[in-house]
């Protein structure tokens, strides 16, 4: 049997994961949290799932941080949020809801505090919540703070939907934490959509998720796309990131980009450091739900990854600390095959792969997780000339009921010689070049699609090289 757990991805030993959560440095090590339901491999009454890690790369996992109460205002879920040094002690701030899953469902702005140094307990604030969605809008949802300080003075965004204008980031203010001011949207779909900005990303009727990386000449708002119809489940599509500038509690957009261009990451969340930020995401499963039960866990987080804003784009690459994961270098001997060469030496269901591609050369194509007879493969496609990536996981595994497709993206290089990057581990494939993420989870099924081969007209002028990598958890504790 194929195991498709990776072992270089954050996940919880068992259960349900999505959103990643609140990352924070306290107390020398870096905090990390997550939605989790450990009942199972599906969805039900989120809790807030935590990992810690003293240099990014190596984790373990915590206790559950928080759980719901019957009797609160977070009955029914303890949804996304952040969380912030507010004078030296660790608050998080985190969506409440309550009532049935839906427009009905009563979602709020609730607080907790620890004063541990682990951040394993957390106390919750008797007053919650502390913000509500305001009564003057048609709202489709109202969640997923993200707060942060500035001039003396804290700032909420939150995710929302305003029934006829799309998708919303509404923003609060408060000198306290506890005491909001509702200052209006920040941005919305309708006001996006009115706007002359470059790039094009579909934005949905609903944003969750929102996070803000300033820099030096322009900022990102970064949203996550939900279509919030009558569909069931609501169906989540893509990051975002809303290029601009945030001056005087207006966002004023220039630009929209992907922040992902695969089919499989959502809602990232962002440690921001003072020349960047850390992101991490949701990878979601590509396989029937049912299939996801039984297996009894659901969803990775992304490998971490550098995210600044650099001449007015969003530019992601690998965080350097993952090398350290690398263990041993691989000795990779070139086969000859029609159209290019298998790489002997480089097979295996979990490598880190860097290809030095000529810019200069035609395009090139690298096949991983391949079966000997490619009944099974995963592509990803490069083209340095055309300035376009692309992955093909139609092949990917041999299960009609397992989600396939091409996924494109525009990936421009200056440079003569680039480096393209794909790690692979066991269900989930990344992929980076040129500033340029995307993510694909595969699931083959058999244990021999575990080749690589390097094909296209572009395939002679490529150098290769892999490397074994090694698991990111050092101990673990139940919760």
């Amino acid at each position: 049997m194929v195991d498709h757990r990776p072992v270089a991805h954050l996940r919880p030993e068992t259960g349900w994961m999505n959103d990643p959560i609140g990352p924070i440095r306290w107390r020398g090590r870096t905090h990390l949290f997550h939605q989790a339901n450990p009942a199972g491999g599906f969805w039900d009454r989120p809790h807030w799932g935590h990992f810690a890690t003293a240099d990014l790369v190596h984790w373990e996992r915590r206790p559950l941080a928080l759980s719901p109460d019957a009797d609160g205002p977070d009955a029914d879920g303890c949804y996304s949020g952040c969380v912030v040094d507010d004078d030296g002690v660790a608050t998080m701030l985190y969506t409440g809801a309550r009532g049935p899953l839906g427009h009905s469902q009563a979602q709020t702005t609730c607080v907790a505090r620890s004063t541990d140094d682990d951040l394993d307990t957390w106390t919750k604030d008797p007053e919650n919540p502390v913000a509500e969605p305001p009564p003057d809008l048609d709202l489709l949802g109202y969640r997923d703070p993200f707060v942060w300080s500035d001039g003396g003075r804290w700032h909420q965004l939150i995710g929302a939907g305003i029934v006829g204008q799309g998708g919303a980031v509404l923003h609060l203010t408060s000198d306290d934490l506890r005491s909001w001011t509702d200052e209006g949207p920040l941005l919305t779909g309708a006001t996006l959509d009115a706007a002359d900005v470059d790039g094009a990303a579909w934005t949905g009727t609903m944003w969750e998720c929102p996070a803000l990386l300033r820099g030096p000449d322009a900022d990102a708002l970064i949203v996550n796309v939900h279509d919030d119809t009558t569909a069931s489940p609501k169906p989540t599509h893509h990051p975002v990131a809303v290029i601009g500038r945030l001056a005087d509690g207006a966002f004023t957009p220039r630009r929209l980009q992907r922040v992902d261009a695969g089919p499989d990451l959502y809602a990232p969340c962002l440690l921001v450091e003072p020349s960047g930020a850390v992101m991490w995401g949701w990878s979601w499963e590509a396989l029937p739900v049912e299939a996801q039960r039984a297996a009894g866990w659901s969803g990775v987080l992304s490998l971490p990854r550098a995210v600044q804003v650099v001449d007015g784009q969003l530019v992601v690459t690998p965080l350097p600390e993952l090398d350290d994961l690398r263990t041993d270098a691989r000795r990779i001997t070139r086969v000859a095959r029609d159209g290019g060469w298998r790489a002997e030496g480089a097979e295996g269901d979990v490598v880190d792969l860097v290809l030095r591609v000529a810019g200069d050369r035609g395009p090139v194509e690298l096949a991983v997780r391949c079966a000997p007879d490619r009944a099974e493969v995963t592509t990803i496609g490069f083209d340095p000339q055309a300035g376009r990536l692309w992955l093909d996981r139609d092949r990917s595994r041999l299960d009609p009921a397992a989600t396939g497709g091409t996924h494109t993206a525009a990936a421009t290089v200056p440079d003569e010689v680039v480096e393209l990057r794909c790690v692979v581990d066991r269900s989930i494939v990344e992929v980076f070049v040129a500033g340029v993420a995307l993510t694909a989870r595969i699931d083959p099924t058999r244990p021999d699609s575990v080749g690589v081969e390097v094909t296209g007209p572009g395939a002679d002028a490529v150098d290769l090289a892999a490397y074994d990598l090694g698991s990111v958890w050092v101990s673990s504790t139940s919760g």
